[in-house]
């Protein structure tokens, strides 16, 4: 196995790391604590060159050499080259992201505390968040009840009515890929939390102390989130492989490259039509997890002589965490929300991580979060949270 990071990690809970409902060693995994059962080498790296013709990959000083290869690379945060985005916004794509989206809070708070112009200690809590996709919708929701539930017991109540979250999106509606009734009924959810929902409106630009949309309007942040969509991670190759539009690598129904049976690719970089050839597979945990589920049968089959089968992605349903005690459910067209949901989506979430320590792990923390405030601690560099777990 070659891997950047020598953890697993449980990115659908990374926003409640970002607010601190979890803490941040509970939904990350040893790699070889996971894999210890029958991984014969780790490789700390990045996959930097894949030649296809001596089967190869270069990871380093190292040249691995491969009978199979599953490419799982992910993707990264995509800025649409947004002048300003990459500088000056947070992301939430790793455990890093989500410790520094906390201290960041912290931090703003603080400094706001001890700020006596109303309109400089406005400014210094706003947050602004760009992109109302599931990661979006789900962080401003936690962010908000991070103020309005926690801050406000150790800090005055002038301060925590200065503070704001808001939401920027660019198409008509919320969570696009979802359901009529999903989309309306978050919206309806966030503006009660008292989030400001803007809809049908782009960021042009983004700077240390405004973010500029596309009306020309200017409004003055000194945090900026964004999470407004992902580009497959860039992977180089000694000879050309067919792209998809958005730079993904196109597989067969096999999820296979063209012209390499031996060569699989899965998740966020990987271009999969779906069955009716009308579109490609979403990006999404449950599709990347059934694709790798497929890879595998698929490469034991090759091994043993026998033709590869099919991938045909159906999907399972979408769950939607709110905050505390809502959550948004939508399984088989039928659409269900409120305290059971949001009971339903904690234990399948919770059912998801690996290892039975960590499940008792986030189980107490979101049992504590129920009965106190969340944890406000600024808890510095993660290297010390990636070497406890």
């Amino acid at each position: 196995m070659v891997g950047q990071n020598n953890y697993f990690l449980f990115t659908p809970l990374l926003h409640e790391v970002a607010t601190g409902g979890i803490n941040p060693e509970n939904i990350i995994e040893p790699i070889r604590k996971v894999l210890g059962c029958c991984l014969k080498n780790f490789h700390l790296g990045k996959a930097e060159f894949v030649n296809l013709k001596n089967r190869t990959v270069k990871v380093a000083d190292a040249e691995i050499p491969y009978d199979y290869l599953v490419l799982a690379p992910g993707a990264e945060t995509n800025f649409y080259d947004v002048p300003g985005a990459s500088e000056h916004s947070l992301s939430l794509k790793s455990i890093d992201d989500a410790i520094k989206i906390k201290n960041r809070s912290i931090a703003q708070i603080e400094l706001a505390s001890n700020t006596e112009d109303r309109e400089e200690r406005k400014k210094i809590l706003r947050f602004v968040i760009v992109g109302g996709g599931p990661t979006g919708v789900e962080l401003a929701a936690e962010l908000q009840e991070l103020i309005e539930e926690s801050f406000s017991h150790y800090y005055k109540k002038n301060i925590i009515e200065d503070a704001s979250v808001i939401l920027i999106q660019k198409d008509r509606e919320l969570l696009p890929q979802f359901g009529e009734k999903v989309r309306k009924k978050s919206l309806e959810v966030l503006v009660k939390k008292g989030i400001k929902v803007m809809l049908q409106r782009e960021v042009k630009e983004v700077s240390d102390t405004y973010v500029l949309l596309d009306n020309n309007e200017t409004i003055p942040t000194k945090t900026v989130i964004w999470v407004a969509g992902i580009k497959p991670a860039n992977l180089n190759f000694d000879e050309p492989v067919e792209r998809s539009n958005n730079q993904k690598l196109v597989v067969n129904k096999y999820l296979q490259i063209k012209g390499h049976r031996e060569v699989f690719v899965i998740g966020d970089a990987a271009a999969v039509r779906v069955e009716d050839g009308d579109g490609y597979v979403p990006a999404l945990a449950q599709a990347a997890e059934k694709e790798a589920r497929a890879v595998a049968k698929n490469i034991k089959l090759l091994v043993d002589g026998k033709e590869p089968k099919p991938f045909y992605y159906h999907h399972s349903g979408d769950l939607l965490s709110l905050g505390r005690w809502m959550a948004i459910g939508e399984i088989g067209g039928f659409t269900f929300s409120g305290g059971f949901t949001w009971w339903i989506w904690r234990t399948v979430y919770l059912s998801k991580l690996i290892s039975f320590r960590k499940k008792v792990r986030v189980a107490i923390d979101w049992t504590m979060d129920i009965f106190s405030p969340r944890d406000i601690s600024d808890i510095g560099d993660a290297s010390d949270i990636r070497d406890r777990s």
